[in-house]
């Protein structure tokens, strides 16, 4: 990049201090997302909520992937067949959106904090 150019995006500087500097020297402007203050102001920037929301409901999806049986109760002619039984760790962001995704699939579901 130019001297003088603009960087936006998630950079980590606190893990990447050596580019961020080597940056810098180059006289390069970095805006990381990831920086951004969690405020109500500044809500509609956070990406570590959206990324958190997204990470919940992809893990439910690669839960139910991976499970043998299937997630919600079927009834047949044959019989029925009992719902999956889920636990959900945690209650932030993520955990959240997995219960938001699971819920409507009639489970058992457990959560702890």
């Amino acid at each position: 990049m130019k001297k003088g150019a603009v960087a936006v995006g998630v950079y980590q500087p606190l893990f990447t201090a050596t580019l961020m500097k080597d940056w810098a020297d180059k006289g390069l402007s970095v805006f990381s997302m990831d920086m951004l203050p969690r405020t109500t102001r500044a809500q509609s920037m956070d990406i570590l909520s959206s990324q958190a929301n997204i990470a919940g409901y992809k893990a439910v999806l690669l839960a139910a992937n991976v499970y043998p049986k299937y997630f919600p109760m079927f009834m047949t002619a044959a019989g029925s067949i009992a719902p999956a039984k889920v636990l959900i760790l945690g209650a932030g962001v993520a955990g959240l959106q997995a219960i938001a995704t699971v819920a409507p699939a009639s489970l058992y579901l457990q959560q702890k904090d």
